[in-house]
């Protein structure tokens, strides 16, 4: 081991010993000062301090890799050992600690499991060499012999095996390059190693060594977790491990003025900075998935899942679909584009061109209802509007395509009204009959596979049963489920299962406006600070208000009233309406959350995201590469607002992905931003979470 770093031992001549034949072994090329210290020739180096050589390997490798807690956490059966590996095995040091130490952890806790002590050294000691070198500490004199009687040295042999404190301690000493070494290791009796000593001679005077195939070979055999220390603070050191999923740090010395790194496995290189909660692992595919609620997504969650081979039982509370926040005459699809990309801004974009198509390919299917995909405009009615128009003209950030400017004379020749302002143009938008559209969903999920609704089934409880199964109390009787995706809504705050969630219940009202002969010729629909759509059935609709904290689902004629002024003032009286002409209404509860992206996905465990993630309280940067902790066969499919036409088709997308492990249709960071944990982990940051 080198400990180029830490203060060496110069004061005596070096003695010369003779070479031997190291042909076909390559045995280490040693010589001793007159105290007795190891010094390599081939290396330039010496081995340990000659003062401080146990105390710096205790403080570095066993206490920087926290070994005694560690092994007091350990639990595991019999069959799977705690996995010590190290690079550079060359007198021994360091495992005789660890070895001294394991023996005083024997005798205070007994543990049934076993250690696991794997070193590769590409130019080991002869016998000789190391019982000179170890007879410098009395203190493994009662283990000396016993190791020696079993160090044999063979051309013969490429690893050898030693067993030590009644079996107790398995070593393993694989006589070549550490990176081959390794990588040629399948664990079978073991799962990962769980703490590294990463010892050798220093990069500078191995380079060999140190290099990222050995880095990569410590990745794989790595688990989320898994301890690493070193002697060496080198950058290719820290940079490679970094690079491989580590998170480093660097630990100070006090005692001898020096620093070694100490580092944990996450999974994720630095260059990624997409933290460990954020990844999901799903379980094998379920045969049957049950699906609580009637809307948009309940439908886009029943056709995903059914077109994958999966049987779907939907249970709607009302006597027919599409009751809820869907059950408006019409609704608008559109993206929301802010002036920069951001992770709202570009979910939303993503989710816009998955509903578009999913909503057009049902046409193309058959599957008819009413809709017009005319394009929409966001006008420009104040000046400060009329600036960002300036900012989206001079840096543009989304395709044309998409989102345009467009002068007033052109939002006039496309809206087919006299509106007399600039705005955005986004032309592939529309609109949709969102009862109609939940319908036809419904009804080419059934086509594809089993999928049954069962009416008039209201949820009233769930309950996680100590089989894994829920327990559902309805007003139709108790049933068992295994697998549960929650598109529930606004009804979601109501259920036990999901109150720790962060959602909020938003009212909304939207009013239906009698189409006249100004308004009649409306081709697109108009964005202000509510909107207004084309006629259908001679009706426009117009809204809508939003009121938070308002579970109250009667119209109010306020209300009508409100959106009738706000449409008036901010684009004038275009359709030459008066009051009396709202002819309907219709009050909805929107889930809403607090970031205003929707979620999807497993629901958390909330006192087990506490418990695995607390020192995000310490370090926001701190990574993981676990999982987290979740209710096993419980999603949640929820809090898209308003814009759930937008949302909910790539929402379900995302969900059924996650059910059947497959590929997600977003990137980690989108799957991050919508999954329904990322309020406990940013809270446990924000250290609100206790």
């Amino acid at each position: 081991m080198s400990k180029n770093n830490l203060p060496t031992s110069k004061n005596a001549s070096v003695l010369k010993k003779p070479d031997i034949d190291k042909q076909s072994l390559k045995t280490a090329q040693i010589e001793f000062d007159n105290n007795g210290l190891p010094y390599s020739s081939q290396f330039d180096d010496i081995y340990f301090d000659y003062q401080d050589g146990c105390s710096q390997s205790v403080q570095v490798f066993i206490e920087g890799n926290d070994l005694d807690r560690q092994w007091l956490e350990y639990s595991a059966d019999k069959s799977s050992p705690f996995v010590i590996a190290e690079t550079g095995f060359g007198t021994g040091l360091n495992f005789f600690l660890t070895l001294k130490r394991f023996e005083s952890f024997i005798a205070s806790h007994n543990p049934d499991w076993t250690l696991r002590f794997i070193s590769t050294e590409k130019y080991p000691m002869t016998a000789d060499d190391l019982n000179q070198a170890l007879q410098l500490f009395p203190e493994f004199d009662v283990y000396r012999q016993e190791f020696l009687s079993q160090y044999q040295l063979s051309e013969s042999k490429q690893v050898l095996n030693i067993r030590m404190l009644d079996n107790k301690v398995d070593l393993q000493i694989h006589l070549q390059d550490a990176t081959a070494a390794f990588a040629s290791l399948e664990p079978k009796s073991f799962a990962h190693v769980d703490a590294w000593f990463l010892d050798g001679f220093a990069p500078k005077k191995n380079p060999e060594m140190w290099h990222q195939g050995l880095f990569m070979q410590l990745a794989r055999l790595s688990k989320p977790g898994t301890t690493l220390a070193t002697f060496t603070v080198a950058g290719i050191v820290r940079r490679g491990l970094e690079k491989q999923g580590f998170a480093v740090t660097r630990k100070k010395h006090q005692q001898y003025k020096s620093q070694t790194l100490v580092a944990s496995y996450t999974g994720f290189p630095k260059a990624d900075n997409i933290n460990g909660y954020k990844r999901r692992t799903s379980p094998n595919k379920p045969q049957h998935v049950t699906i609580i609620g009637g809307g948009l997504a309940s439908a886009c969650a029943a056709y995903s899942l059914v077109k994958r081979g999966i049987k779907v039982n939907v249970f709607c509370q009302d006597k027919e679909l599409a009751q809820g926040a869907s059950a408006n005459a019409i609704g608008a699809i559109y993206p929301l584009l802010h002036q920069q990309k951001d992770e709202i801004s570009e979910f939303y974009q993503a989710g816009f061109n998955v509903a578009k198509n999913f909503y057009q390919q049902l046409i193309s299917q058959g599957f008819n209802y009413t809709h017009g995909f005319d394009g929409l405009i966001e006008v420009a009615y104040k000046d400060a509007l009329k600036e960002r128009l300036q900012i989206f003209e001079k840096k543009p950030v989304w395709p044309e395509e998409l989102v345009s400017v467009i002068d007033a004379a052109q939002v006039n020749r496309l809206s087919g009204m006299d509106i007399n302002q600039p705005g955005l143009w986004i032309p592939e938008a529309g609109w949709v009959s969102p009862p109609e559209l939940v319908k036809a969903i419904f009804t080419a999920a059934g086509q594809l596979g089993q999928c049954k609704v069962k009416y008039n089934t209201k949820v009233e409880s769930i309950e996680k049963m100590a089989t894994g199964r829920f327990l559902l109390t309805t007003n139709k009787g108790q049933k068992q489920i295994q697998t549960l995706v929650l598109c529930t809504g606004a009804d979601t705050v109501n259920l036990a299962i999901a109150d720790e969630l962060p959602l909020s219940i938003v009212r909304g009202q939207v009013s239906q406006l009698q189409a006249t002969t100004a308004s009649k010729p409306l081709k697109t629909v108009i964005c202000h600070k509510g909107y207004l759509t084309p006629t259908v059935n001679e009706l426009h609709c117009i809204g809508a208000t939003f009121d938070k904290k308002d579970s109250d689902t009667s119209t109010r004629n306020a209300d009508n009233r409100y959106n009738f002024e706000t449409l008036t003032r901010l684009l004038g009286n275009i359709g030459n309406w008066q009051l009396e002409d709202i002819k309907d209404a219709k009050a909805r509860l929107r889930c809403c959350t607090p970031d205003h992206l929707p979620m999807v996905g497993a629901m958390p465990d909330i006192a087990g995201h506490k418990k695995a993630y607390q020192h995000l309280g310490k370090d926001k940067n701190w990574r993981f590469e676990q999982s987290p902790p979740v209710v096993e066969g419980l999603y949640v499919m929820t809090g898209m607002g308003a814009r759930g036409l937008c949302s909910a088709p790539l929402l379900a997308e995302i969900l059924a992905c996650e059910l059947v492990n497959e590929t997600y249709p977003v990137s980690a960071e989108q799957l991050f931003q919508l999954a329904p944990n990322r309020f406990i982990i940013r809270d446990l940051i924000r250290s609100k979470a206790g």
